[in-house]
């Protein structure tokens, strides 16, 4: 038995059954990462005795017969920008290395009443501020797959804990891919939700406006289960807003064709050009894939995208800049590539920023034409590199010289300008060995559809979320 491998299905059926009881389970989990967390960096703190006594507890009721909420038991991690009363959020940071909250954001409180255990605090890029996840005060979180390797970020401790089986699920945020490049450069399923429909109260802000909170785990299933709890208004949020949907769980049907009569829009245009060819090698194979199993590949144009970068970079760098500003003073505690970031901020006027946030919302308004088109999702590689070296800041694609960190984001920012629901699944490995991630992008609150997408894609796109190494 290797209950690491197993999805959120499976290890609800085993805890229910009383195959394995949480205590059993939290303790196999803890101790892979007493073996193997030193050398991956996926956590900044573990919650062990705590995680016990939750186990215990929920145990006990089990014995009983005393009925459950849906996660009873399950041990999973959260980003360390979350605040949760009692545990240790630095978020990423030396600012705050002392810093223990007094209340929980309201995404953890939604899972803890789900009866989820929280085995700890994941790594990330400090302050959510970059795509790689290097940080400089709690070590790089490394790639599963090859340590040698970024996780991405700058969600990338708990893709590093998913992949590496150091938890069953997680909960990261996403505010220019920080949820879907570290799944697809690791291998896992990452959903950033529609903007507002998951709260962001007790979130460290990294750009209110561009702000998402989302799900990860090994398979599209696993994301929608974190979902259905955490999804929901919360009169805490500004952002927060009502969705009529009660449920995100997909259901897949077996068939030869499951994708029969499902409209996929290609935007060939900005999403598929300045991409390694290690990446469209297994997109392409992908496409191929899913048109076999049915689905209809319509080229389509997405309107405003050239302008995209420019705009999404002057809102991160005055929100950011904005959010530390009781604290920017100490500039001296900052990492360098974050306080270069922070400093850039301060060059972005206000002209600027009302231009930027007046082309967010006509780049809203034109993405509802994409869809009048009658396509169901669009499609696209979720990144244009597979998982760069530590340290790397340059890489070549077709000879052309890219910034890495800027690049990673490139076909995942423009979903976080426009709200839009976003989801990243494992589609293949490259030649390289690592992970590749296919994008699939819905209209506003389209959730239940695109996950219900999704879990059709998976069927045919088989992956196990797990490294090798580590299975």
């Amino acid at each position: 038995m290797k209950p690491w491998l197993w999805d959120l299905d499976t290890t609800i059926a085993a805890l229910h059954s009383k195959q394995i009881s949480s205590v059993e389970l939290i303790h196999e989990i803890v101790s892979r990462i007493d073996k193997y967390d030193s050398g991956l960096s996926s956590y900044i703190w573990v919650n062990r005795d705590n995680a016990e006594l939750k186990g215990r507890e929920i145990d006990e009721a089990r014995s009983k017969d005393i009925p459950l909420p849906p996660l009873a038991g399950v041990p999973i991690c959260v980003k360390d920008l979350f605040d949760v009363s009692g545990m240790p959020s630095t978020y990423g940071g030396l600012h705050f290395r002392n810093h223990t909250p007094e209340q929980t954001s309201t995404a953890v409180k939604r899972l803890l009443q789900a009866g989820a255990v929280i085995l700890g605090k994941t790594n990330l890029h400090e302050y959510a501020y970059g795509t790689t996840n290097e940080n400089p005060h709690f070590g790089s979180a490394r790639n599963p797959w090859n340590r040698g390797k970024i996780s991405g970020g700058s969600s990338g401790g708990t893709s590093v804990a998913i992949t590496s089986g150091l938890a069953f699920a997680g909960v990261g945020t996403d505010t220019g891919g920080s949820v879907r490049i570290p799944a697809a450069l690791t291998g896992h399923v990452g959903l950033k939700p529609t903007y507002g429909l998951v709260s962001k109260f007790g979130v460290f802000p990294l750009a209110s406006s561009l702000d998402h909170v989302g799900p990860m785990g090994k398979t599209v299933r696993d994301v929608a289960l974190l979902l259905d709890v955490m999804a929901g208004y919360d009169p805490k949020d500004e952002g927060s807003v009502r969705s009529a949907q009660s449920s995100y769980l997909p259901k897949v049907i077996p068939s030869d064709r499951p994708l029969d009569g499902i409209r996929l829009g290609v935007p060939r245009q900005f999403f598929y050009e300045k991409c390694h060819v290690n990446v469209l090698q297994v997109v392409s194979h992908a496409l191929h894939e899913l048109e076999r199993a049915g689905a209809s590949l319509v080229e389509v144009d997405v309107p405003l995208i050239q302008e995209v970068p420019q705009n999404q970079g002057i809102v991160i760098a005055s929100e950011a800049l904005d959010a530390h500003r009781s604290f920017i003073q100490n500039m001296a505690l900052y990492g360098e590539d974050v306080r270069r970031r922070l400093e850039g901020g301060r060059a972005v006027t206000g002209a600027d920023l009302v231009s930027a946030y007046r082309f967010q919302r006509h780049f809203r308004n034109a993405l509802q034409s994409v869809f009048q088109q009658h396509v169901d999702a669009l499609v696209t590689p979720t990144t244009p590199l597979t998982a760069t070296d530590i340290g790397q800041f340059k890489a070549h694609i077709k000879a052309q010289e890219v910034n890495v960190r800027a690049h990673l984001t490139r076909y995942t920012n423009p979903w976080n300008l426009s709200g839009l629901p976003a989801l990243s699944l494992p589609c293949g490995s490259a030649v390289d060995g690592l992970p590749v991630g296919l994008q699939f992008v819905g209209p506003a609150f389209s959730e239940q559809k695109l996950l219900q997408l999704a879990a059709k894609a998976e069927s045919i796109l088989p992956w196990t979320a797990i490294a090798p190494e580590y299975r």
